[in-house]
């Protein structure tokens, strides 16, 4: 700047004329002299420049420190500056033409192509009149400068970097001007932004210190600014701008003049947060490990193998086993485990040495000689070369949790009542056994399933506590029987089971069923009751009965069933005493899952009619099963087995899609329409969403809901009173009418009837069928159909078979009829032929005996009484059967076949092979055929048998047909024993 300032001085001095003027007197001369030598001998490149940017004249170090030649710095000297710096001229450079002086820094391009960095001085020269005539530019090289200040610059950056990294400040205070300077990072430790106006005089740092930490670093740092030379290190906290806490380590050393005056302090500051949690964390987590190790009902202990001495033991031992530590000294531990547990406490120890950590439960005895359940877990320590050193462990103490453990194991499986194992273990004991037994041959063991006897009625008389006291009675009595390769659990109610294992003669499980039935008939003393009660009993056995759980339990409720259908209090063995009807019951439950799925279902119409006019006026839609080997089996044979589950409801929902795309298809051919009324299931009043479903359904099948009617049972309205109301209002608001079937059978009450919206009354055929022959029949139908007109509904009697029947109905105002005597239940196509004749004529129900009569190859006796005989079943699609047998009756027999009657409902068809046994005038007759036809009486099914003979059987046949025939032509008497004297009728279904 001082330069500049005489260069100034000289131009005004000098040059007070235009550019070119002499000097005019020696003063002046000397002048021009002096500025000639300073121009020419000037350090630095001095120009001299017109208006147009043109060199007029340039001095030595021009060339110097450019390099250019005088030939080079003709025209304007600019265009040897970089682009940049080039811009800038420029500016500078309109505004010193305007008398303004100006400095620049700028990159000239050095003649060897090498770039330099210049500071450009530009002064206007001006005349008096304050003309600019022209530009003194000086031009100083300040490359070194530049580079230096760079490399400063990076030292710096690498400094602060270098903090950055440590997480280190540096602090450089002036104690005099009370005044820092502080590294880039001694801010971000602070939290403080560089560019707020904040100076880190001692005052301000100190109010950024935690406040119980103030005093410390306020006396520390005076103390050795008092002391000189003393260096201090500390730690303290520093409330950070984001109100976290900060921990800090700073170290500083006073700095002193040359009379030894304290005049600076130079420090680093560290954030230390992340060590100082750590170290706390850790101080706390070995205080928190002591307090846990000297005061934990655990032993932690620690064994030197080689050395055969404990390396530690936990004062938590004494508390674990009873024993101090340091009677470990004396002792091993092996000498307390229970002599029981210690075999296998040796066999789990070998893991060790494989180097596997082991976890076990096992008892010790204490000092007292009590017993101690204990949790031992251990891990191994091996060397490098695989051998065992060092084993350490935990043990605990958990006797109460071993106590607690077995309470709730012993509620898992036993009964709380009768303190008996339940069904879950009864079903584990069960797949254990065959689990083990399954490898090995002959061996077997026996499910025994029990079942009390009108439980249900003392239970409803007596009261639950008298019936629960007489569970636990039995209880006691039937374990009493048992030994020990038995167990009986209580499965369910009055269902008991008995697993019987390990007996060597086939007849153990019948020996010990009728130990049973005797034991029942000792009276049981209860609250002074004398009780009797029987039990029903039925016997499988694995593997003879079933290779599977579910298998031979379900034959167990077989036998259980059909103890229960021969008259209760007795036993029956599935492989021997399961009958015909039995074996087609479970037949049917097995494959009745996939019914639907296989489309084996159909619907038959039965109608109903006028009583009056016999006009048909409605109709019951009956679910049929087209079964696959059983043929046409009603639903009173499969209802009640879907009832048990969830099969009824997917069954329900095909009758109803059924029924409603029946009346669409009809009312498209402009077909006869009626009602049709539909069965449904208690179950169905369960499900939340059924009635919304329902209406759903309705709507989009575009079925017209006045088409249907729901009927439900007695017991329904009973069990589900609220939900059902509230069903029958919903679905009566859409049109859907309601009957209450099988009326005088249930439970129901005037209260009920008068609740409920029921639009229909269907009188149970049971009383219909009796009208003829007992008078209480005759008053109960009377009463229920005065009852229906007084409550406004209609009433239908159900099962009319005679004209008889029809007369008695027809004078009491009957208003509807539904029965064989008009029509049986029928295939759509037939009802719907029905229909057409709008009304149905009253027909006697004939037999077809007489009319099959005519058709026979061969003549046949006609016995004046039926014959008894036991039917079973041998085959069936070629597929050998092995059931028990049923009794039966024989109407006639002659050398071709037999005409029967039973209860059970048998399919047409010759693959279908039974046999007969019975007794022909003393003689044990046995025959063997397949069903031609069949024909339902009452309930009853008669069948015509073809028998299957060789020549030598026809022979035999054909000799006892005729001694049988002259016999029963000769005498009015019975040939013997085997014949009935009863209705066979009423006989048959009396037969259980």
């Amino acid at each position: 700047m001082k330069i500049i300032n005489s260069l100034k001085n000289l131009k005004d001095t000098l040059i007070p004329a235009p550019l070119g003027t002499f000097f005019p007197n020696a003063e002046s001369t000397f002048n021009k002299e002096l500025f000639h030598e300073l121009f020419d001998h000037h350090p630095d490149a001095v120009f001299m420049i017109d208006t147009n940017g043109h060199i007029l004249s340039y001095n030595h170090s021009v060339k110097l420190i450019f390099g250019y030649e005088d030939k080079d710095l003709k025209g304007e000297f600019s265009r040897y500056f970089t682009k940049e710096c080039q811009l800038k001229r420029n500016r500078v450079f309109q505004l010193v033409l305007e008398g303004k002086a100006f400095s620049y820094q700028g990159e000239v391009l050095h003649r060897n192509g090498t770039q330099i960095n210049i500071e450009f001085t530009y002064i206007p020269i001006v005349n008096y009149d304050k003309q600019v005539l022209g530009v003194y530019c000086i031009a100083k090289n300040i490359t070194s400068y530049i580079r230096n200040q760079n490399e400063l610059i990076k030292i710096q950056n690498s400094l602060e970097n270098a903090q950055v990294a440590a997480n280190i400040g540096s602090w450089d205070y002036d104690i005099i001007e009370d005044e820092a300077y502080w590294s880039n990072q001694t801010y971000k430790i602070f939290g403080i932004d560089k560019t707020e106006d904040f100076v880190p005089s001692f005052n301000n740092v100190l109010s950024y210190i935690h406040p119980e930490d103030q005093e410390h670093v306020r006396n520390i740092v005076e103390k050795s600014i008092e002391n000189g030379h003393e260096r201090y290190m500390t730690e303290y906290r520093i409330l950070h701008r984001d109100g976290s806490i900060i921990y800090v380590n700073e170290t500083a050393d006073v700095i002193l003049d040359e009379n030894d005056t304290p005049v600076r302090l130079i420090g680093i500051i560290q954030n230390i947060t992340k060590s100082k949690i750590a170290e706390t964390r850790l101080s706390a987590s070995e205080a928190r490990f002591k307090n846990i190790y000297s005061n934990l009902e655990v032993g932690i202990w620690s064994f030197d193998v080689e050395k055969k001495e404990y390396l530690l033991l936990s004062p938590g031992i004494e508390d674990v086993t009873g024993y101090l530590p340091e009677d470990f000294k004396k002792m091993s531990w092996e000498s307390i485990i229970h002599k029981d547990d210690a075999a296998a406490y040796s066999n789990i120890k070998t893991k060790l040495k494989r180097g596997e950590s082991i976890q076990h439960r096992y008892r010790i005895l204490d000092p007292a000689g009590n017993v101690r359940w204990l949790q031992d877990q251990t891990i191994p320590v091996l060397d490098s070369c695989g051998n065992l050193i060092r084993v350490d462990g935990i043990i605990s103490n958990i006797s109460e949790h071993q106590e607690y453990e077995e309470k709730i194991r012993h509620l898992a499986y036993h009964d709380y009542l009768t303190e008996l194992p339940n069904r879950r273990w009864f079903e584990e004991k069960i797949e254990s056994l065959i689990t083990c037994i399954q490898d090995k041959k002959n061996q077997k063991f026996s499910i025994i399933y029990l079942n009390l006897d009108r439980f249900k009625n003392i239970n409803d008389t007596l009261g639950i506590t008298i019936a629960d006291q007489l569970l636990q009675k039995f209880s006691e009595r039937i374990l009493n029987i048992l030994n020990d390769s038995s167990s009986i659990s209580r499965l369910s109610g009055d269902e008991f089971g008995i697993i019987l294992w390990n007996f060597i003669n086939l007849d153990e499980p019948v020996t010990l069923a009728r130990k049973i039935l005797d034991a029942m008939k000792e009276a049981f003393y209860i609250h002074d009751f004398e009780i009797f009660v029987t039990t029903s009993i039925g016997i499988s056995t694995y593997p003879t009965d079933g290779k599977t759980k579910e298998v031979i339990l379900r034959n167990a409720d077989a036998a259980l069933y059909l103890a229960k259908d021969k008259g209760k209090n007795n036993f029956q063995i599935y492989s021997s005493s399961l009958n015909i009807a039995t074996y087609k019951a479970f037949s049917i439950e097995s494959s009745l899952r996939n019914a639907i799925k296989n489309d084996e279902f159909i619907l038959h119409f039965q109608p109903r009619v006028e009583a009056g006019t016999g006009k048909i006026v409605s109709a019951e839609a009956l679910i049929r099963w087209n079964h696959p080997t059983w043929g046409l089996i009603s639903p009173g044979e499969f209802i009640p087995i879907a009832e048990k589950s969830d099969l009824i409801l997917d069954i329900g929902d095909w009758v109803l899609i059924k029924v409603c795309n029946y009346i669409n298809e009809w009312k498209k051919r402009d077909a006869p329409l009626v009602p049709i009324s539909i069965n449904i299931s208690a179950k169905r009043f369960l499900k939340n969403d059924w009635v919304i479903n329902i209406i759903d359904f309705i709507e989009e099948t575009h079925t017209d809901p006045r088409l249907l009617e729901f009927e439900i049972t007695e017991s329904t309205l009973i069990k589900h009173e609220e939900v059902v109301e509230s069903a029958i209002d919903s679905l009566k608001k859409i049109g859907i009418r309601f009957a209450l079937d099988d009326f005088g059978t249930g439970y129901s009450s005037l209260t009920y009837l008068n609740r409920f919206a029921i639009d229909t009354i269907k009188i149970d055929k049971s009383f219909i069928q009796k009208i003829s022959k007992s008078d209480s029949d005759k008053i109960i139908t009377k009463s229920i159909i005065f009852l229906a007109r007084g409550l406004k509904m209609r009433v239908v009697a159900e099962g009319v078979e005679t004209p008889e029947q029809l007369v008695f109905l027809q004078k009491l105002g009957c208003e509807e009829i539904q029965g064989f005597l008009f029509s049986k239940p029928v295939p759509e196509k037939e009802f719907q032929s029905l229909l057409k004749k709008e009304t149905l004529k009253p027909s006697k129900y004939h037999s077809q005996s007489e009319a099959i009569a005519n058709r026979r190859k061969y003549d046949r006796v006609s016995l004046p009484l039926p014959l008894r005989a036991e039917m079973t079943l041998t085959s069936i699609q070629g597929k050998k059967v092995s059931v028990g047998k049923s009794e039966t009756l024989i109407e006639d027999i002659g050398l071709g076949g037999l005409r029967f009657l039973t209860n059970i409902n048998l399919p047409v068809r010759p693959d279908l092979e039974l046999q007969f046994d019975t007794r022909v005038m003393g003689q044990n007759v046995q025959l063997i055929g397949h069903i031609v036809w069949k024909q339902e009486i009452s309930e009853v099914f008669q069948y015509g048998l073809q028998f299957f003979l060789n020549e030598k059987a026809k022979v035999s046949i054909a000799k006892m047909v005729k001694k049988l025939s002259v016999q029963l032509h000769n005498s009015s008497g019975l040939p013997d024993s085997a014949f009935t004297e009863e209705n066979p009728i009423t006989y048959i279904k009396n037969i259980k």
